[in-house]
C-alpha cells in the first residue's frame, strides 16, 4: 500500500493496456545548506535570489528580519508602499484567516525607493511567508515560499496554538528554507496552480479577486465591512503587535494600494472576478429582507445572484475557489468564545499553552462551509464530487509532466488501478500528509467519501 500511495502522488491517467507514462515523482524538500545551495545554483536575476545567494546567506530568525533583510517596510501615510490585511482569503493559508487572525500582505511597488517590485504574505497558524517577486531578465513573476521551523516543531507533542497564533511564531525560528516555485509543483503547497492557471507556458498573475472598491473582505476603515473586520481584530488582539504593526496601525491597511499594484502589474483582469460593490449590495439587501444586518452582524447570511455564478464557475473547476459572499466568515458564537479566549490570554489570565485554536470560528453548516471553499457541498452525486473536490489540481491544464497528473477528473480515462489508488487516497486519516483531497484545500464528510469512492468503482 505504501508504495501504491507514493506513486499515485495527487491521485492518478490511461487505460491498463497504456504504456507507463513517466511523471516526474515528488522529492523530499531538501532543508538547511543543501536547500540554499540547490537554490543558488538555480538562482534568479531578482531581489530574494540577491539576500539568500550572497555569501553565505542571511542568517533570519524572525518575520522582522526577513522584512528587513528584503527591505520590505512600511512608511508613514503608505503613499507609495504599505500593507494590506484580509479577513478572508482562497490562498495557502486560507483555513487560518479571519477577522481574529487575519493575513498580512506588505507590498513595495516598482521604483519605490528606488527598489524592484516585491509583496510579501504572511498568516499566523502557518509556519511560512509567501514571496513573490519580477526576474529582471524576462520580468516574468517569480514566486517562493520562505518555510521556517520553532523550537515546539521538535517538542512532543508539537507546535501548540498558542507557539503558532499568537506573537511567538513571528520570532525565534530555528530556521529558515526558502523554495522557488518549481520546488513545489509536485507538492500542495504549489502556487502555479492558483498563480499560472492555465499551464506553463501560460502568463502568471498576481491574484486578488476583489480587486475593486469596496474590497469586501479587506480591512478598510473607509468601508462598512471593513471597519467591522477591524472592529472584530481590535476586540481580541487590542494593541498587541502583528507582523510589525501595533494596534490602531490596522486603520491604515490599504487594498487600494494593493489593488493599484496589481493593475499596474498587468493583473487587473482577474480570472473569475468577485465583483465586490455588487455582491455587497445584493447580501446586504437580502440580509435585510429578512431581519438581518449585514455586514456587521452576519447571524442572518445574505445571498446574492452574483456571487452564486462564479461560485458555480469555482464549482464545476473552471476557477479556483472564490471568496465568501458575506464580509464575515465566522461563526458569531464561536468568534465570541475564541475573542475572549485570546482576551484573556493577552491580559494574563490565560496561560500561552492553554490557548484554544482560534481558527475554530468557521461555522458548522456544511453549506457555509461549502460557500467559504473548506468542503464540498451536501449532495452532489460523485461526478459532481470530483470536480469540485479535485479539479483546480487535476486538470488538463496544469503541468501534465509531475506525478499529480497521473489522476484526472476525466475519471473514464483512469485505469481499475489508478481508481483504486485514489480510492486509498481518499480515505486516509485527515492528519495524513497524504490525504486528498489536501485539508489545507478542502475536506470530505464521510457521505462525500461514500459517494466519491462509489463514483470511482463504477
Amino acid at each position: 500500500m505504501a508504495a501504491a500511495l507514493a506513486a499515485l502522488c495527487g491521485c492518478a491517467a490511461g487505460d491498463d493496456a497504456a504504456p507507463k507514462t513517466a511523471f516526474r515523482e515528488p522529492e523530499r524538500l531538501r532543508v538547511g545548506e543543501a536547500q540554499r545551495k540547490a537554490l543558488c545554483d538555480r538562482a534568479r536575476p531578482d531581489v530574494v535570489s540577491d539576500v539568500f545567494c550572497a555569501g553565505e546567506g542571511p542568517n533570519i530568525t524572525s518575520l522582522a528580519e526577513l522584512r528587513s533583510a528584503l527591505d520590505i517596510i512600511t512608511l508613514d501615510g503608505m503613499a507609495e508602499e504599505g500593507f494590506a490585511i484580509t479577513g478572508n482569503s482562497t490562498s495557502l493559508s486560507a483555513r487560518s484567516v479571519s477577522a481574529i487572525n487575519p493575513r498580512m500582505v506588505y507590498m513595495r511597488p516598482p521604483g519605490v525607493r528606488g527598489n524592484e517590485f516585491i509583496s510579501m504574505a504572511f498568516a499566523r497558524g502557518e509556519q511560512f511567508a509567501e514571496l513573490v517577486v519580477r526576474n529582471r531578465a524576462t520580468d516574468e513573476l517569480t514566486f517562493y515560499l520562505a518555510m521556517f521551523t520553532q523550537g515546539c516543531n521538535d517538542a512532543a507533542g508539537g507546535c501548540t496554538p498558542g507557539d503558532l497564533l499568537t506573537e511567538a511564531v513571528e520570532s525565534n525560528w530555528e530556521r529558515l528554507d526558502l523554495y522557488i516555485e518549481d520546488d513545489l509543483v509536485n507538492t500542495p503547497l504549489d502556487c502555479l496552480v492558483c498563480h499560472q492557471p492555465d499551464g506553463p507556458g501560460t502568463p502568471k498573475l498576481l491574484r486578488m479577486q476583489e480587486i475593486d472598491p469596496p474590497w469586501n473582505h479587506w480591512f478598510f476603515n473607509l468601508s462598512d465591512g471593513g471597519h467591522a473586520m477591524i472592529d472584530d481584530y481590535l476586540a481580541a488582539k487590542g494593541d498587541e503587535p502583528f507582523a510589525g504593526l501595533v494596534g490602531s496601525d490596522v486603520y491604515q491597511s490599504n487594498p487600494g494600494l494593493l489593488s493599484s499594484t496589481l493593475y499596474f502589474a498587468g493583473s487587473g483582469l482577474q480570472p473569475n472576478e468577485f465583483v465586490s460593490a455588487v455582491i455587497e449590495r445584493e447580501v446586504k439587501a437580502s440580509a435585510a429582507a429578512r431581519g438581518g444586518n449585514q455586514p456587521m452582524d452576519n447571524s442572518v447570511p445574505g445571498e446574492s445572484a452574483t456571487w452564486s455564478a462564479i461560485y458555480e464557475r469555482a464549482k464545476r473547476g473552471e476557477a479556483i475557489s472564490v471568496p465568501y459572499h458575506d464580509v464575515k466568515v465566522t461563526d458569531p458564537g464561536k468568534l465570541a468564545r475564541m475573542t475572549q479566549a485570546y482576551t484573556d490570554y493577552r491580559e494574563g489570565r490565560l496561560a500561552r499553552e492553554e490557548l484554544p485554536d482560534i481558527r475554530e470560528v468557521y461555522p458548522d453548516d456544511p453549506v457555509l462551509l461549502a460557500n467559504m471553499g473548506f468542503a464540498t457541498e451536501p449532495g452532489l452525486g460523485g461526478k459532481e464530487l470530483v470536480l469540485q473536490a479535485c479539479a483546480q489540481c487535476h486538470n488538463d491544464r496544469l503541468d501534465q509532466s509531475v506525478s499529480r497528473a497521473r489522476f484526472n477528473v476525466d475519471i473514464g480515462r483512469l485505469s481499475g488501478e489508478q481508481k483504486e489508488l485514489a480510492t486509498a487516497r481518499i480515505m486516509l486519516a485527515a492528519d495524513h500528509p497524504g490525504v486528498m483531497p489536501p485539508v489545507r484545500f478542502r475536506t470530505l464528510s464521510d457521505e462525500a467519501k461514500a459517494e466519491l469512492i462509489d463514483y470511482l468503482k463504477r
